[in-house]
């Protein structure tokens, strides 16, 4: 196999460490299907099962300290609007039990007026039965005339008809009276059980708010560690990529770079999806030894993949060889450029956040100076037969 030229490295030191984190480059439309939504679903780094178990529980937890929240709210509505009509019957309540208390007073008034009524006309019979002679002889005889008799008996008659006339007035307004007072009393009987019955559930929906609201803290609690926790999953997953590498420039010779980050994994070239880190690497690959790799699977296969075809794969790293890690998801692969006198490698790669140009997945990115140990490496130059 003949190696073709080695296009050099142009590294320019930057002042900034990056965090590195690495999205591996999927390989298979039928890994991409089995899990449609796993770039959208989790944030960047996210890839662990403890990482993604937290994200769902913070996500879970927000929803429902929001839910929470809005029934919170909702009830609070419900309780102001039960406060006006507690007020509003109160107010009716008080209006009545004035107009009771105005019928009670006409009502003894009233009760007053017959009782005098009544001790008149007793009276105005005691004295016609004892001033007055049941013998009619005697009482025409007492008379002037014929005339003087019959004004006394009609005067007698009048009187007791007028005292009788105005007793059973006073006792059909005392009647009347008391059936206003009957009405009103019925009033304001069903007004304190409907202002009862409002305060009930007033005080029932002020427990609910309290509840809600203690819920919906509980909630934000849960998700706040939730996400502490998503976050720690992410650090420690960011810290096996981070071998203190800088971020640099480097030569990007990919064809399809155009394409990217545009067309991320929309389509499969050489090595897995375009603008992904297998498809750069498979084409570094190409470009110096000739080789095409084309079904090696994702990036953390692809040292097995490697050693089933008989190429030399170690811990040893060596410019133009292809570094693999195996952790995280789908692992992840760098293109070699050169090793340093201090052992550290430079590498140029495809699809991460932390070196990417344009601070979006699938696009290019240079590291030198990174630990050699986090990677083992294939040597395509290398074959055990």
């Amino acid at each position: 196999m003949v190696r073709q030229k080695h296009k050099t490295l142009g590294f320019r030191k930057l002042s900034i460490i990056a965090a590195i984190f690495i999205i591996a480059g999927l390989s298979t439309f039928a890994i991409l299907k089995d899990q449609p939504n796993a770039q959208a679903a989790y944030p960047v780094g996210c890839v662990s099962q403890a990482c993604r178990e937290a994200a769902d529980r913070a996500a879970a937890s927000e929803a429902a300290a929001k839910k929470a929240a809005s029934q919170a709210d909702t009830l609070e509505n419900e309780v102001a609007r039960l406060n006006s009509e507690i007020a509003a019957l109160e107010d009716e309540i008080n209006m009545n039990q004035a107009i009771a208390r105005d019928l009670t007073a006409q009502i003894a008034i009233n009760e007053g007026k017959l009782s005098l009524q009544q001790s008149a006309l007793a009276k105005m019979l005691v004295d016609m039965h004892f001033e007055g002679d049941p013998d009619a002889v005697t009482l025409l005889a007492s008379s002037s005339s014929l005339g003087d008799l019959a004004e006394k008996q009609s005067r007698q008659s009048n009187a007791k008809s007028q005292v009788t006339t105005s007793a059973e007035a006073v006792k059909a307004l005392k009647e009347e009276l008391e059936q206003q007072k009957a009405s009103v009393d019925a009033l304001i009987a069903a007004a304190e059980l409907s202002r009862n019955e409002a305060a009930e559930k007033r005080n029932y929906q002020q427990a609910l708010i309290a509840k809600y609201e203690s819920d919906s803290a509980a909630y934000e609690k849960d998700a706040l560690a939730a996400r502490e926790t998503m976050q720690r999953e992410i650090a420690a997953e960011i810290a096996k990529y981070n071998s203190g590498g800088v971020v640099g420039e480097g030569y990007n010779s990919y064809p399809w770079a155009a394409n990217c980050p545009r067309d991320n994994i929309k389509y499969i070239v050489v090595g897995g999806y375009v603008c992904q880190c297998t498809s750069y690497a498979g084409w570094k690959a190409q470009e110096f030894y000739g080789i095409y790799i084309s079904s090696w699977g994702n990036a953390n296969t692809w040292g097995s993949s490697a050693a089933r075809r008989g190429y030399v794969v170690d811990d040893n790293p060596a410019p133009h060889t292809i570094g693999y890690s195996t952790t995280g998801v789908y692992g992840h692969v760098v293109w070699v450029e050169s090793v340093n006198a201090n052992g550290t490698i430079n590498l140029t790669e495809y699809n991460n956040y932390a070196s990417s140009k344009s601070g979006l997945p699938g696009d290019f990115g240079a590291r030198y100076n990174v630990n050699p140990r986090a990677y083992r490496y294939i040597h395509l130059d290398q074959k055990l037969w």
